[in-house]
């Protein structure tokens, strides 16, 4: 079985959902409110490649619009 990291991205609070073996394991928000947009996504991407290496996951999904 895979662990999959969902994602449901915003430039200021961003939602996951961790599944692990078809089980949601854990859930959260990424926020962030620096005026600077750069800033702001940096610190998204890193919270988001964190929760990749902790949780040894596989595959990634993103909300569609």
């Amino acid at each position: 079985m895979a662990n999959i990291l969902a994602l449901d991205q915003a430039t200021r609070v961003s939602g996951y959902a961790i599944f692990k073996d078809d089980e949601l394991r854990e859930y959260g928000t990424i926020v962030t409110d620096d005026p600077d947009i750069g800033i702001r996504l940096g610190t998204i991407r890193n919270a988001v490649e964190k929760l990749i290496q902790e949780n040894n996951i596989d595959e990634v999904v993103i909300e569609d619009i």
